[in-house]
């Protein structure tokens, strides 16, 4: 039925160009609305049943990394990254200054004030990584370990929480409960 509206809504639209033609775009609007809304709760629907399912847990646990990851990445692009319109407003006004005496005394407190922030941003999220990486377990643990004790030039907020990974990893089930013998 619906579909028979839509296309006769379509088909009003190309063979009159008269003043229903308000009313049948009226028409194929609310129909490609509803369409749009039933297929996105279909899809969420289904979604939400197949990761509660012993075939969705990789998808699950891959929902649970990007849903702590994004708002992390979030976090320094707007906080720190140069094209970040906060970061952009910043240094626009910090370039209205007048004399260059102060231009160079800015840049070497922006300097400073970057160190700090990063500092501050580093603080910020690496428990959340931290956490993540124990909910996760497995290779994100491993990863943490090697990320503790490796020569890359990773930020100490990260490396002291990633440290206690060396020793301090939560245990888990029993072999016997996640193997089961056939």
């Amino acid at each position: 039925m619906l579909l028979t509206k839509c296309t006769t809504a379509i088909h009003k639209i190309k063979i009159m160009l008269q003043p229903t033609l308000t009313s049948s775009a009226r028409t194929l609007a609310r129909c490609t609305a509803i369409t749009l809304a039933s297929t996105t709760v279909v899809t969420t629907t289904s979604l939400v049943v197949y990761t509660n399912t012993e075939q969705g847990l990789g998808l699950k646990r891959e929902l649970d990394f990007w849903k702590n990851v994004v708002p992390i990445v979030w976090d320094y692009w707007w906080n720190a990254s140069f094209r970040s319109p906060k970061v952009e407003l910043q240094q626009y006004v910090g370039d209205t200054l007048s004399n260059d005496a102060e231009r160079d005394e800015h840049n070497d407190s922006s300097s400073s004030r970057r160190k700090e922030l990063l500092q501050t941003l580093h603080q910020r999220n690496a428990p959340i990584i931290f956490q993540t990486m124990l909910n996760l377990g497995g290779l994100y643990i491993k990863l943490g370990q090697v990320l503790s004790v490796t020569a890359l030039p990773i930020p100490e907020e990260y490396r002291t929480h990633f440290r206690t990974l060396q020793s301090n990893v939560p245990g888990h089930e029993d072999f016997e409960s996640v193997v089961k013998p056939t």
